[in-house]
């Protein structure tokens, strides 16, 4: 009987599939880049790994390259060591790497990041051979899959966690009073809702930014915008969208040429999402107060924008210059 048993067991191990692929998708609510970036680095990989979270005595060590084509880490845990390698990237599309769990079985490991409507689809799959010998391992651990599909799926859970938190990021840095050199710009004015500012904001620099383009014209600095009136009761604003130039430009139609006049202003570093910036300026409002200044009656504040969406998906990283004119 213990020979049938095991001749069957033999055969029915035979049987079994030597290829295997699987995967499993979640949802994220953030760009693919900032995701792609995220896992494209295996020091990040600390912050939201599975297995870190199944044994917290893990020991991970990395070399010089840990993120892009030949980045590499290895670990050392309870159910033993591995090696992992990037092969080959595609920017905030794909990434392909090479795990080996140190008993010579060696697989490949794959990321799929789809941009939709919601956010991005992430997709984290294996695929590989396994031999005749890990056919009867895995056969009595319930199977490949079956193992590792539960803990693909917390990996991705405890990915978009970390992501979202890491989005939210923001803070504000005081920078006291400073010299503003001013200069020329050019420049769009409009009023609207306060609710409409950011909307109107992404219709007006791009006008401004194709007229420079279609004349030559090189900007000396970063966008900005400036503040002419602010009414919270009534919930408008009027404000203007400009980009400084070296020189005086004459111009005609919708956009226009302004000069900001060398100036003492409080100034303010914000890095974050720009959903968190009526909090900034209450900051820097109470930092002005706080410090002793006063603002200038009939000022127009104003902000740059040092890092924004073009430079970069992560709203944790943006940085804007707050700038209110005080007197000296």
């Amino acid at each position: 009987m213990l020979l049938a048993a095991v001749i069957g067991i033999s055969i029915y191990g035979a049987l079994l599939k030597s290829n295997y692929d699987f995967h499993r998708s979640r949802i994220i609510n953030s760009p693919a880049e900032v995701i792609f970036d995220d896992v494209n680095d295996f020091k990040n990989w600390e912050n939201w790994s599975p297995w870190l979270e199944k044994d917290p005595t893990m020991v991970t060590s990395f070399k010089d390259t840990t993120s892009g084509v030949g980045a590499t880490y290895s670990w050392k845990g309870k159910e033993g060591v591995g090696f992992m390698k990037t092969i080959s990237i595609i920017p905030n599309k794909e990434i392909i790497q090479q795990i080996d769990f140190g008993k010579g079985h060696i697989a490949e490991v794959y990321w799929n990041f789809t941009e939709i409507d919601l956010g991005t689809e992430v997709t984290w799959g294996m695929r590989g051979k396994i031999s005749f010998g890990e056919k009867f391992y895995w056969l009595f651990k319930g199977g490949l899959e079956k193992n590792m599909i539960p803990t693909y799926d917390r990996g991705l859970e405890l990915l978009e966690q970390y992501i979202l938190k890491e989005m939210e990021k923001h803070s504000f840095e005081l920078k006291g009073m400073v010299d503003y050199g001013g200069g020329y710009y050019l420049y769009q004015t409009t009023s609207c809702k306060i609710d409409d500012l950011e909307k109107k904001m992404g219709g007006m620099f791009p006008v401004v930014i194709k007229f420079m383009a279609d004349n030559n014209i090189e900007p000396s600095g970063k966008p900005f915008t400036l503040n002419h009136k602010w009414d919270e009761e009534n919930n408008t604003v009027m404000f203007s969208a400009c980009i400084p130039v070296k020189e005086r430009v004459i111009t005609t139609g919708d956009v226009l040429t302004g000069y900001l006049k060398p100036q003492k202003v409080f100034k303010m570093i914000f890095k974050g999402d720009y959903k968190f910036s009526n909090d900034a300026w209450e900051a820097a409002y109470n930092g002005l107060t706080a410090q002793g200044f006063s603002e200038i009656e009939d000022a127009e504040p104003f902000e740059v924008y040092s890092v924004g969406p073009k430079e970069t998906a992560n709203p944790a990283k943006w940085v804007t210059e707050i700038y209110i004119p005080v007197a000296p």
